[in-house]
């Protein structure tokens, strides 16, 4: 692609909603089995912080950080922080602790909560099951983090009409899906948001990991580019947009090497409102000190005083 970029409109598959509504289905029947462990040397000074387990949809297990503010009074609403790209978990930091909400900061591949996991092509999982809609790994992952917004709700301290799904990159993606499917869902925050604009993504050389996976994928398996963008684009945070229900904030960050502009800019396009995009200039793919604060205002504005 050289020159001029075109923005992506919506293009959902023509069975876009059925598949989305049995998926949801899915993870919605499945039953809620979880537990909280303490261990003194996870809590912050501002926040004692559980280690809250849940069985998955795979009835494998998964973990979290459940993170309470101190000397508050509870119910209090709550976010579910999704992870970035990886096999690890977002730990709960001065990013992550929100002096008015609990945090639920997740790891949806294994039980142990391993913050920080170095990126390896080895433990990357873009390609994996991306044959078909039905088996590629997003369906799970979406679906877990379905289920682990379903288990924020069931705690005692929360106040599970005031929830928010938020994350960078592949977080912020998930996030704008469960903004569109998740009834529990009040609000979103999407930093980076990755899993959008697959296209412009997909037809751009691939010098780096993780998106160099998939051209490995296809020279090494014969699959076209364009069966493997037809899989995506039930996965597509583009398509998922129109069909969000809640208030949506989006961030840009102008020297992101792999979240550029066309993608963030298709994806506030395609919301409806109310929506906000934050353009963070000399930037690059990694929190802003102003994310927290800026998150806070927002789920603030829209879900009403956090404290």
């Amino acid at each position: 692609m050289d020159g001029a970029v075109s923005l992506k409109s919506p293009q959902p598959p023509a069975d876009f909603v059925a598949f989305w509504q049995a998926a949801v289905a899915e993870a919605e029947a499945v039953p809620l089995r979880y537990e909280r462990v303490h261990y003194e040397d996870d809590d912050q000074p501002t926040h004692v912080v559980y280690r809250l387990r849940w069985m998955g949809v795979d009835q494998r297990g998964r973990e979290g950080w459940y993170a309470l503010p101190r000397l508050l009074q509870y119910p209090l609403p709550a976010v579910l922080y999704l992870p970035g790209y990886g096999v690890g978990t977002v730990p709960i930091n001065e990013h992550t602790m929100f002096e008015g909400m609990i945090t639920f900061s997740i790891n949806l591949h294994g039980y142990a909560v391993e913050p920080n996991v170095p990126y390896s092509p080895e433990l990357g999982y873009f390609t994996r099951g991306v044959h078909s809609p039905q088996t590629y790994i997003y369906r799970r992952l979406v679906q877990e983090s379905l289920l682990a917004m379903r288990v924020l709700a069931a705690q005692a301290e929360v106040d599970a009409q005031r929830l928010t799904a938020a994350g960078l990159s592949q977080g912020g993606g998930l996030a704008v899906m469960l903004g569109a499917w998740c009834k529990h869902t009040k609000c979103v925050v999407a930093e980076l948001p990755a899993l959008s604009y697959w296209e412009y993504l997909l037809n751009r050389p691939a010098w780096r990991y993780p998106i160099k996976e998939f051209s490995d994928y296809i020279e090494t398996t014969g699959v076209s580019r364009e069966a493997v963008l037809s899989v995506l684009q039930y996965y597509d945070a583009v398509n998922h947009a129109p069909y969000v229900r809640t208030p949506a904030q989006l961030s840009l960050a102008l020297k992101d090497p792999g979240i550029r502009a066309p993608v963030v800019f298709s994806l506030y396009d395609a919301l409806p409102t109310p929506k906000r995009l934050l353009i963070y200039e000399d930037w690059g793919h990694d929190w802003h000190p102003e994310m927290r604060p800026q998150l806070e205002a927002w789920v603030q504005a829209h879900l009403g005083r956090l404290r």
